[in-house]
């Protein structure tokens, strides 16, 4: 979905749709419905929106795959690449930070919108927020049940430690 920004209405300009959006490079789109509100100041365009959307994600702790909700809500401001090309160093303030950039007179909103989901997706997703993950010596997943594995496991930073206590223990006997 592109949106040509002269052709923009001084009133605005209201979309809603439902766009295929790909998420960590897979074959199947997700589906986002969203809602956009997009304005025009000259050469400046301001677009304000909301998308819902849930993404198939692996699980940060288990690796099994989830289904993740987001509902989002996003306000960007951008203007046309042209403008900055011939300048060779440009002070930028907080405000030009928060810029995008569009060129050839379009927007494209598909693209919008998967930024907007992937700014939203957790460092380390989650299935659910008591999963247990996966042991550490078998690899056993957690979420189904305890494992059989010894768990008195010496940190290696630690086992000269193991032999002063056996030599104090030895003393005291």
């Amino acid at each position: 979905m592109k949106v040509n920004v002269s052709g923009i209405p001084e009133e605005g300009l209201q979309q809603e749709a439902d766009l295929p959006i790909i998420i960590n490079n897979k074959t199947k789109p997700d589906i986002a419905h969203v809602f956009i509100k997009v304005f025009r100041f000259k050469k400046r365009v301001l677009i304000e929106g909301t998308a819902k959307i849930s993404v198939a994600l692996k699980c940060g702790r288990c690796l099994k795959e989830a289904l993740l909700p987001f509902d989002i809500a996003f306000k960007e401001e951008y203007i046309p690449a042209e403008d900055i090309r011939g300048e060779i160093e440009q002070e930028l303030s907080d405000r030009d930070l928060d810029l995008g950039f569009y060129s050839n007179d379009e927007l494209d909103i598909k693209e919008i919108v998967k930024e907007q989901v992937l700014l939203s997706v957790p460092m380390k997703p989650l299935c659910r927020d008591d999963c247990r993950g996966l042991c550490l010596v078998c690899g056993k997943d957690l979420n189904e049940g305890a494992c059989n594995c010894r768990k008195e496991e010496i940190d290696p930073r630690l086992a000269p430690l193991a032999k002063f206590k056996e030599i104090l223990k030895d003393r005291k006997e």
